[in-house]
């Protein structure tokens, strides 16, 4: 026996969807409430974009100058109006307030497509809910990133592909929603591709598919023209500049092992660590395959909107197996993952529980153990919202004790016009009154050929850049190696100013998040003339030129 909602009390599920995301967004809040601003350096690019955007009106990290640095076109634009209609207001109330309005919408939006593809309550209440007590899933939301609107768009847009009310809206509507889809990041494009190719199969006919591609082209078109005049490439830079220092290569990674290294980091660190908090693998394993298992109940369905959302996110994450196989700081490359596992887990234990209850005869049983099987999942979910409640604390501090204190020591003791290095360019671009010049391959598509072949610091003396504020932690010098920046015998870094996070907080946050180094550096950089380099030092120079010319 199964019972599905009662269209006529729709609105009290409609209530009790809201006020768990609610109740979600609350338990993460209370992180805020003695340091406002955000766990990740990457959100403060995004607000210098926009900033620039309304003071210098051009798209850009770099003042004044037409130029990358945010992979998320729509979301940059969004944020400017903060600075249009806010200008004195704090920089993270305005995508706090967004980003919780549009993660209940995603609760709403899963409500809808699950009565509307006609799936049991049990099914139905943990497809819409649960999600909202993820804390890794609630975290994002306070980010200042665009994947909560991301993931909003993908819902509107395969809720609104299966509508069919006999006009041209529905299609028109979903063609708007896969055109932000794919202004809000580049990989939205293939979702158009997937509702495309099943549009016979969703009850679309070829000119519904022509009226949504044209309204999603008249979105997708300018965002790609943007990013031919600040990248070379319909593709933002801050991707190949991302792939680089996740791989050491800026080439598509496709094979084998990229795919195995996504699945490994999404198993032990997105899975086991981020959402179990365990590493006892015969455990984790076993909840894993259960989610799968839930995964093909849903995609037993197809073509429902729930299938085609399973089937959207499946596609999302092989993609990121090619391009970036990566699930980034907090998982939030891989949102999809972050809703759907929950529901997953809960949808095939009450599968499961529906299935023995047929075998023994026993419907009331059956019933029963369905909605404890969505409880546990539910407490099991609910468990992870004090972790990240602490995460989010304590990766806000980490920023505002690093980058934010480094840049505003900066501004006090350099003027405006110093030109400076930076790898970590989000706070430090937005609170530093100097000119920052990125490291990362983020802003800068002439900088690219330099960081692949190893000549950053040409790159550097080229544009008279005579400090750098390097990320590290101790005596690891990853990035300034990456960068032959650190050991390399032509020139010498001075330090001058170094800041750090308070350990406990910083192990905690960069446990889940890996979110950023506990120190920020701040160098001199001292060219060493060729007389005073020892033999050895010259020889190993040369090795380190030769190994870094480009392929």
């Amino acid at each position: 026996m199964t019972v599905r909602p009662d269209s006529k009390s729709c609105w009290r599920w409609v209530l009790l969807v809201a006020s768990v995301y609610i109740f979600g967004l609350a338990s993460l809040g209370v992180a805020l409430r003695n340091n406002l601003g955000f766990p990740l350096d990457d959100s403060w690019i995004h607000q210098v974009i926009a900033r620039n955007l309304v003071e210098f009106h051009t798209f850009g990290f770099t003042p004044g100058v037409a130029s990358s640095g945010s992979s998320s076109t729509l979301w940059s634009l969004v944020l400017a109006l903060n600075y249009l209609l806010f200008p004195h207001a704090s920089p993270v109330y305005f995508p706090l307030a967004l980003n919780s309005l549009m993660l209940i919408a995603c609760g709403l939006l899963l409500w809808h497509m699950a009565i509307a593809d006609g799936l049991p309550r049990a099914e139905a209440l943990a497809l819409a809910l649960l999600p909202g007590l993820s804390g890794n899933l609630i975290w994002l939301a306070f980010t200042g990133m665009e994947h909560i609107m991301f993931l909003t768009f993908s819902l509107a847009a395969i809720a609104l592909w299966f509508r069919r009310d006999g006009t041209i809206w529905p299609s028109a509507l979903a063609g708007l929603a896969l055109g932000a889809l794919g202004a809000t990041r580049p990989e939205g494009l293939a979702l158009c591709g997937l509702l495309f190719v099943f549009y016979r199969q969703c009850g679309r006919s070829f000119a519904d598919v022509v009226r949504a591609g044209v309204v999603a082209a008249m979105f997708l078109v300018p965002s790609f023209l943007l990013n031919l005049k600040t990248s070379g490439a319909l593709l933002p830079v801050t991707l190949r500049g991302r792939r680089f220092m996740y791989s050491g290569s800026d080439k598509l990674h496709v094979g084998r092992s990229s795919f195995r290294g996504l699945i490994l980091n999404t198993y032990k660190d997105v899975l086991a660590h981020n959402f179990f908090h365990t590493h006892t693998g015969w455990l984790v394993t076993a909840l894993v395959a259960l989610a799968f298992y839930g995964l093909l109940v849903l995609l037993r369905r197809f073509t429902s909107r729930a299938a085609m959302l399973c089937l959207w996110a499946t596609l999302d994450y092989v993609a990121y197996c090619v391009t970036l196989p990566e699930p980034g700081h907090g998982g939030r490359y891989q949102p999809f993952v972050l809703l759907l596992f929950p529901p997953l887990l809960a949808i095939a234990l009450v599968d499961l529980s529906r299935r023995l209850a047929r075998r023994i005869g026993a419907p009331r049983a059956g019933i029963a153990l369905q909605w404890v099987s969505v409880g546990l999942i539910a407490v099991l979910t609910a468990a992870t919202l004090p972790r990240w409640e602490a995460v989010l604390r304590d990766g806000t501090a980490v920023i505002d004790t690093t980058h934010e204190r480094l840049a505003l020591w900066i501004s006090d003791n350099y003027p405006p016009n110093t030109r400076m290095a930076v790898f970590d360019i989000g706070a430090i671009g937005y609170f530093a009154n100097v000119q920052v010049v990125d490291l990362g391959g983020l802003v800068d598509r002439n900088y690219l050929p330099y960081l692949i072949a190893g000549r950053v610091p040409d790159y550097l003396q080229e544009r008279g850049v005579e400090y750098v504020i390097l990320p590290h932690t101790g005596s690891e010098t990853h990035f300034g190696d990456l960068l032959h920046l650190l050991h390399n015998p032509a020139l010498r870094l001075v330090p001058i100013h170094t800041v750090a996070a308070d350990p406990i907080a910083w192990r905690n946050a960069f446990a889940y998040t890996g979110n950023a180094f506990q120190e920020q550096t701040l160098y001199r950089i001292v060219p060493v003339p060729p007389s005073e380099q020892s033999p050895a030092a010259t020889a190993e120079a040369t090795r380190i030129a030769a190994n870094a010319q480009p392929e």
